[in-house]
């Protein structure tokens, strides 16, 4: 088989090799060995950034959602997402509520309405468009929101604890950059 190649880069003890082949498929090289004699394996997954992404991501809302329990709401990191966007931008439309929260129009609809049966949000038809709503915090959504938004801040810091300023700003740079180039990809 021939690969054409197109990146190479050091990972731990591992030169990985991005190649190109009918497959795409990433290919790791022990380090020291000559190009004749290398072991080829398929890129573990544990090495891979994006299952250490998709990992951060999933305990990240484990442990936010025990967090919200533990402060005696029943209501998901998602759920709290949508709460917290209205909340900055009181009178937001569904469809904008969508774009901003990258959810789309069936999701947005089915957390709305939990929000509003559980009192936290009000839905008022828009003045101009009788189709769509615009969005409100009620009284005990406003109460929720500020209950809860010390418990983000201590999620937050206990979960970049470790962490300095400069680490977290190169971390928030990476991924604008990442996001940008497969934003690229889906124009």
């Amino acid at each position: 088989m021939i690969f054409l190649l197109d990146r190479i880069t050091i990972c731990g003890h591992k030169l990985v090799v991005m190649t190109t082949t009918f497959e795409d498929r990433y290919l790791v090289f022990q380090n020291g060995m000559m190009p004749g004699e290398m072991k080829i394996e398929l890129f573990p997954l544990n090495e891979s950034l994006a299952f250490w992404v998709y990992r951060t991501y999933i305990q990240s809302v484990a442990v936010l959602r025990r967090a919200f329990h533990a402060a005696g709401y029943d209501l998901t990191p998602e759920q709290w997402g949508v709460l917290a966007r209205v909340g900055q931008n009181e009178g937001m439309s569904q469809s904008q509520l969508g774009k901003e929260t990258l959810k789309d129009r069936h999701n947005v609809t089915r957390i709305v309405r939990l929000l509003e049966k559980q009192g936290y949000i009000e839905r008022c038809p828009d003045n101009i468009d009788k189709r769509a709503y615009r969005l409100f915090l009620t009284k005990p959504g406003k109460i929720v929101q500020k209950e809860l938004t010390p418990v983000v801040h201590n999620h937050l810091q206990e979960m970049f604890s470790g962490l300095s300023s400069e680490d977290l700003l190169t971390f928030l740079r990476i991924f604008k950059q990442t996001v940008n180039n497969l934003e690229k990809k889906l124009k």
